[in-house]
C-alpha cells in the first residue's frame, strides 16, 4: 500500500513538473525570447509590440508593430543625464524563420534561418552635447553590447531589411538634419558572440553584406544648402562603395543667396556623378570614416558665384587653405588616388564697377589627386595633376602640391597654357576690368610658383605678339561699353607689343605677390599669375586712367 501511495505521489509530482515546465516554457518563449532577441524596457526606453506569435513546430516568430520609444520626460537639451543620442524605432513587422527554440530555452542561444524587418523607421535624436563630446566606440561594439546581453550566441543565416527610413533630428525641437529613404540591406551568415566581436573580417558580424540607399539628404543649419546623395551602394564582398549622384544644392538663387548672407561669399552649386570607391574598408565606413585605395568620378560640374558689390567680411583666412581645412574634418579620410573625368568648372564674379559678371570656365577637366588624407602620419604631400580647356578652347595643365604637414600652408604650382587668340578673354576683361583686347596672339604661358599662408613667389613666362587693347567706360551701371580713346592711345603706347620684342631676348618676370588675407588660395594663385602677365606686357601697376 505504501508503495502504491509513493508511486501515485511520484506520478503526480512528474505530472505537476511537466505542467510547470510547459507553462514556464510557454512563458519563456512568449515573454523572455522577445526580450533576449530585442531590447527590453529600461529607465530610458520603453519597448512595445502589438502581438508576438510563436510557432514552435515550424520555428517561426512574427512580431507586429515593434517599437522602441524614448522616455518623453526628457525635454531639456541641457539635462545633465541626457545621453548623446536618443533612438525611436518602429518596425511594422519582424518575421523570423527557422528558429531553434530549444537552443533559446536551454543554451541561451538565438539560432535562426532568416530575420526580415519590413519598412522599419529609425529616428535618432541628437542633443547639443553630441557636438562637444566625441564617442570613439566603434559601431560594431555598440551593436554587440546591445544585442548579446544575457545571450551566449546569436546565429542567423540571413537578415533582410527592406524599405527602411532613417532620420537624425535635433532634441527636443525635432528639426531634421539628416534623412535617408528606401534603405535595403542584406546580411549573410551572421554570428554574434564573444569570438566574433573582434573578428575584423566580418561586417556587422556578417561574412558579407550589401546596402542600398535610394536617397540621403543632409540639411545645413543655415538653410542655405542641402547635401544630397542618390543611389548609394555598398558591397562588402568586393569592397566597393558607389554613389550615383552627389549634389551640393543651393536653396536660393544667386541674388537671394547674397542678400541672405549679406557679405561677399562663394555660392556653390556642385554635381558629381557615378562615384566609385574601390577597395574600401567597409568597417571604417560603418564607423563614419572613409578609407579606400581609389575614388573615380565619371562626371563632375562645379559652379561658383560671387557678388563683389557686397562688403568683404574682415575675417582672416590664414590657416584656411583647402589642405588646412581638410585636416580639421572630424572623420578619418585616406584615399590613395582620386580620379575626376569629364569635369567642368565655372567661376562667375559680379563686379561693382560694371554691374556685369565675368565668367571663367574650365571644360573637359581631367584630374588626379594623390594622397587625399587628413591623417597626420602620411608622406605629407597631396599632389593634384590637372588638365582642361580654358574657356572651352585653350589647353591648360598644372600640377599643384599641398604640403599637409606644413605649419604655414606651404604649396607649389607649376603649369602651362597653350596658344590662343587673345580676344577670347574679352568676356572676362570687359566686365571685370573695363578692358577690351582688340588683337593679340598668345603663344604660350608658363608659370612656376611656390607659396604659403602669406605670399606666392615665382617666375612667369608669357609669349605673345600684336597686342592691342581698348580702355572702356560705362556711363551707367550695366550700360553699354564706350571706348576711352585718349586713354586707350596712352595705354597702347605704354604696353609692350610682343614677347620676345623683335630680336630682344625673351622676358621672364619674377613675382612676389602678397596675399590678401581675406581671400582664398585660388585668388592668390590667379592674382600672382596675372601680376606676372602685367609685368610682361609692361604694366607694373594700373593702366592709364585705371
Amino acid at each position: 500500500m505504501k508503495k502504491l501511495i509513493f508511486l501515485l505521489f511520484l506520478i503526480l509530482l512528474i505530472a505537476a513538473g511537466i505542467v510547470y515546465y510547459k507553462r514556464w516554457r510557454r512563458d519563456f518563449l512568449h515573454k523572455k525570447v522577445p526580450e533576449l532577441v530585442f531590447l527590453k524596457s529600461d529607465s530610458l526606453y520603453r519597448i512595445t509590440y502589438d502581438t508576438v506569435d510563436i510557432d514552435e513546430v515550424d520555428g517561426e516568430i512574427l512580431i507586429k508593430n515593434l517599437q522602441l520609444i524614448p522616455d518623453t520626460t526628457y525635454k531639456k537639451a541641457t539635462d545633465s543625464t541626457l545621453p548623446r543620442n536618443l533612438l525611436r524605432v518602429t518596425v511594422p513587422e519582424v518575421y523570423i524563420t527557422g528558429v531553434q527554440t530549444n537552443a533559446a530555452v536551454i543554451n541561451k542561444q538565438v539560432l535562426a534561418t532568416r530575420i526580415k524587418l519590413t519598412s522599419p523607421m529609425v529616428t535618432m535624436y541628437r542633443s547639443r552635447r553630441a557636438a562637444t563630446e566625441k564617442d570613439t566606440t566603434p559601431t560594431k561594439d555598440k551593436i554587440y553590447q546591445v544585442l548579446l546581453r544575457g545571450l551566449q550566441k546569436i546565429n542567423v543565416d540571413t537578415i533582410l531589411i527592406t524599405d527602411a527610413d532613417y532620420h537624425i533630428c535635433r532634441w527636443p525641437n525635432g528639426d531634421t538634419i539628416f534623412s535617408a529613404s528606401k534603405i535595403n540591406a542584406t546580411l549573410h551568415h551572421i554570428t554574434i558572440s564573444d569570438s566574433t566581436s573582434t573578428d575584423t573580417s566580418r561586417v556587422l558580424f556578417a561574412e558579407n553584406a550589401s546596402l542600398d540607399v535610394h536617397k540621403l539628404l543632409l540639411r545645413k543649419r543655415d538653410h542655405l544648402y542641402h547635401y544630397q546623395f542618390n543611389g548609394i551602394e555598398l558591397r562588402s564582398a568586393n569592397r566597393s562603395f558607389a554613389i550615383k549622384h552627389l549634389q551640393i544644392i543651393p536653396l536660393l538663387g544667386e541674388a537671394a543667396h547674397m542678400r541672405a548672407v549679406k557679405w561677399q561669399t562663394d555660392r556653390l552649386d556642385f554635381d558629381l556623378y557615378n562615384l566609385l570607391f574601390k577597395q574600401v574598408n567597409v568597417q571604417e565606413i560603418l564607423n563614419g570614416n572613409l578609407i579606400a585605395n581609389e575614388l573615380t568620378v565619371k562626371n563632375a560640374q562645379f559652379k561658383v558665384f560671387r557678388d563683389k558689390s557686397y562688403p568683404m567680411k574682415k575675417e582672416s583666412k590664414v590657416g584656411h587653405y583647402p589642405q588646412q581645412e581638410f585636416l580639421k574634418v572630424p572623420v578619418d579620410v585616406a584615399i590613395k588616388k582620386v580620379v575626376v573625368q569629364n569635369g567642368s568648372i565655372e567661376y562667375k564674379e559680379k563686379e561693382v564697377l560694371t554691374g556685369s559678371s565675368g565668367v571663367l570656365v574650365f571644360d573637359n577637366v581631367n584630374a588626379s589627386l594623390l594622397n587625399v588624407t587628413n591623417r597626420r602620419n602620411n608622406n605629407g604631400i597631396c599632389t593634384i595633376h590637372f588638365n582642361s580647356l580654358l574657356q572651352g578652347k585653350i589647353p591648360v595643365n598644372a600640377t599643384l602640391q599641398l604640403y599637409l604637414n606644413s605649419s604655414n600652408g606651404r604649396f607649389t604650382l607649376n603649369g602651362s597654357m597653350k596658344g590662343t587668340d587673345a580676344t577670347i578673354f574679352n568676356p572676362l576683361s570687359k566686365p571685370m576690368a573695363l578692358v577690351e583686347i582688340n588683337s593679340g596672339n598668345i603663344h604660350s604661358l608658363d608659370f612656376n610658383l611656390m607659396g604659403d599662408d602669406h605670399k606666392a613667389k615665382g617666375i612667369i613666362q608669357l609669349l605673345y605678339d600684336d597686342l592691342k587693347i581698348k580702355i572702356l567706360k560705362q556711363e551707367e551701371t550695366a550700360g553699354p561699353y564706350k571706348a576711352r580713346k585718349m586713354i586707350s592711345l596712352l595705354a597702347n603706347i605704354k604696353i609692350i607689343n610682343a614677347n620676345p620684342d623683335g630680336k630682344k631676348p625673351v622676358r621672364i618676370v619674377t613675382v612676389n605677390h602678397q596675399r590678401d588675407i581675406y581671400r582664398t588660395l585660388f585668388t592668390l594663385i590667379w592674382k600672382s599669375i596675372f601680376e606676372g602677365a602685367q609685368k610682361t606686357v609692361g604694366i607694373d601697376g594700373k593702366l592709364p586712367g585705371g
